[in-house]
């Protein structure tokens, strides 16, 4: 617990440092406080300032001043966070925002430029709805309908447009395996094998831009009258997942086709590789684990073999060294049951401190904003949910959530000390 405590006086610099004397210092006093990294802190005590976490640890001095929020008797960690989520997109199985179905291949869609902040109905109310149960953060995608469906981003839940929840963007390319239905439309796919045909297409059309490109950058250099080539905005969006910039997250539920992603990573090189369902990932663990291919587990959280015996398909992968997320793809399981979904694999044998890294710290490294979210450590930001109890057990009720220091939700009342 050393790297997580700081003395009274360092904490009283750092506070100084950020500038406390003229913004409120924040105090949670008395949870048990659940790090996400593994560590546990009984009887803890949580500082924040200017947004971010300035200690945590026990017996630590409050600051003279501070906005106390009395915890005792209840549960603290991270903000939670959703891997996989079409949230503001519109309802599952309805007209969504997130399927462009003019065209199977669309990287240069941004999936920011669809979401409805203020949600969608019948969910008008989806993003309160998240947020009160602990959903901080979210990586929104582009849907599935397409070979290739566009660029995901990471938003947190708070704030009146998406330019203002806005925490990655582009977080990835997303994706999909799996026939399409372009058959009626005269255009490929309509079959596994066009799908996978469509993104080898895509990634050498890119590479072939980006030699137009350095032919004109190495021509213009003895002949300022060159003309450049003409801009091509899909290709351009490949450009990051070509030259290793940009990871891919692939949609992918059986395994030929979780394989078929597989050797596009491989021949591509992709920089970095998350499979996102993977209903049949079991049956192919030790492929998976040996490549670091990440899984992106849900809404189906069990799975059975072929002699009808249950497997617990997170906690099957994590044991057998796949990293994996937890997700709701909401809205197919509502945003809000993000924690019950990780509450299912705990049901069935996961260890609640792994189930509660699927849903806060692997997502977080996924995205490369471990140092900002994630975890209850110091210097991150201040996203903190306090729930009654066991954040896994059903009966149990968030009690107050911050963002970024400050509290979006509150069932409580504040003192100062």
């Amino acid at each position: 617990m050393k790297r997580l405590i700081y003395t009274a006086a360092g904490i009283m610099l750092l506070l100084y440092a950020a500038g406390a004397e003229e913004s409120r210092v924040t105090v949670i006093r008395g949870g048990r406080i659940l790090t996400g990294t593994g560590d546990v802190v009984e009887n803890g005590i949580l500082i924040l300032s200017d947004g971010r976490i300035a200690a945590v640890g026990r017996e630590l001095k409050i600051p003279p001043g501070s906005r106390l929020i009395e915890a005792e008797g209840t549960v603290i960690t991270p903000g939670l966070i959703d891997s996989h989520s079409h949230l503001g997109l519109g309802p599952s199985g309805g007209i969504t925002e997130d399927n462009e179905m003019s065209d199977p291949v669309t990287p240069q869609l941004r999936i920011i430029d669809s979401i409805h902040p203020e949600g969608v109905p019948p969910h008008r109310d989806s993003f309160r709805d998240a947020l009160a149960e602990g959903v901080t953060t979210i990586i929104a995608r582009p849907g599935s309908g397409n070979v290739i469906g566009g660029q995901s981003a990471a938003l947190k839940l708070t704030g009146g447009t998406v330019d203002d929840m806005l925490l990655k963007f582009p977080c990835d390319m997303k994706m999909a395996m799996g026939r399409k239905g372009y058959g009626a439309k005269g255009v490929m796919p309509v079959t596994k094998m066009a799908v996978a045909y469509l993104v080898r297409k895509a990634m050498l059309d890119a590479e072939s831009y980006r030699k137009d490109w350095e032919k004109y950058e190495a021509k213009r250099s003895g002949d300022s009258d060159a003309a450049p080539p003409r801009r091509n905005l899909k290709h351009e969006a490949m450009l990051p997942v070509l030259n290793k910039e940009l990871p891919v997250h692939i949609h992918a539920s059986g395994v030929d086709d979780i394989m078929t992603a597989v050797r596009l990573g491989d021949e591509f090189d992709f920089e970095q590789l998350s499979i996102g369902h993977g209903d049949e990932a079991w049956k192919i663990a030790d492929q998976l684990a040996k490549r670091k291919i990440a899984v992106v587990v849900g809404p189906q959280m069990i799975v059975y073999d072929e002699h009808n015996r249950l497997i617990n398909l997170a906690e099957f992968l994590r044991g057998r060294g796949v990293e994996v997320s937890i997700m709701t793809d909401a809205d197919v399981v509502q945003q809000e049951y993000l924690r019950m979904q990780a509450g299912l694999a705990v049901k069935y044998g996961m260890d609640p401190g792994e189930a509660l890294k699927a849903i806060t710290l692997h997502p977080a490294r996924r995205i490369g904003m471990a140092h900002r979210i994630g975890s209850i450590e110091v210097g991150k930001d201040a996203d903190i949910v306090i729930f009654s109890g066991d954040p896994f057990d059903i009966q149990t009720r968030v009690l107050r959530v911050l963002i970024n220091g400050r509290c979006v939700l509150s069932a409580e009342t504040e003192t100062e000390s």
